[in-house]
């Protein structure tokens, strides 16, 4: 008998309906990867002389040119999250308002070592952590089902270290705009678990160097994207 009651409370707490409305807090971690364009424009106007030649021949001179350089730059890496919220129920619609905290593994790394004349470089770019607010609005499939979207904004640490002296480091703020959908099922009437993918595109930042000898100037611009995906668990307070 008390075998059989025992398990009729478990079921009845399982099958017991939830409002997914209230207060939760929650965790979530999952694979991410990175996206890293640049587009540089390398321009010289001038005309620039050889003088390392022997003869007035041998000084070969230089003259302008004007070129567009496009590159894409790829890093994985593993992300934890924290987040909180508040969730309101409106007959089958759901919302939520959600703020969240990320610490990321993600970056890109290029490494160029010269054995003969021991000339060792290495470039990196990086975003390791970033905050963020969205808003996430959807709709309930089941009672236990939420199928929803997230628009929100974020704030993150890019950091590059270049080892090309012609585009500039950065360790900066970047804001950026995320996006994605997600699931929520119910587990328990206090836990809820998700599953969700969800993009960051970023500001880009901007370098601009000019090598007075070569009488080159270099401008580039980088624009960092990001996706996730993210499983993970809420608790929730009502």
């Amino acid at each position: 008998m008390l075998r059989k009651t025992n398990t009729a409370t478990v079921l009845a707490l399982l099958l017991t309906t939830p409002c997914f409305a209230g207060f939760y807090v929650g965790g979530s971690i999952g694979p991410e990867g990175a996206d890293f364009s640049q587009k540089s424009h390398v321009t010289r106007y001038g005309t620039v002389p050889n003088n390392s030649g022997s003869s007035v021949n041998d000084r070969v001179i230089s003259g302008p040119f004007d070129v567009v350089d496009r590159e894409h730059f790829a890093g994985t890496g593993l992300f934890g999250s924290l987040l909180a919220g508040y969730a309101w129920k409106f007959d089958r619609v759901y919302l939520a308002a959600e703020a969240n905290a990320n610490l990321s593994s993600v970056k890109y790394k290029l490494v160029n070592d010269e054995y003969i004349h021991q000339n060792f470089s290495k470039s990196t770019v990086t975003i390791k952590n970033s905050e963020g607010i969205s808003i996430l609005p959807g709709y309930y499939l089941t009672d236990t089902t939420v199928f929803y979207g997230r628009v929100g904004y974020v704030n993150g640490r890019l950091k590059i270290v270049e080892s090309d002296p012609s585009v500039r480091s950065f360790n900066t703020n970047r804001n950026g705009i995320r996006y994605g959908l997600g699931v929520r099922q119910t587990l328990t009437p206090k836990l809820t678990g998700l599953i969700e993918y969800s993009q960051i595109n970023y500001q880009s930042v901007t370098s601009s160097v000019y090598d007075p000898f070569g009488m080159v100037r270099k401008d580039s611009r980088i624009i960092p994207h990001t996706a996730q995906v993210a499983f993970g668990l809420l608790y929730n307070f009502e």
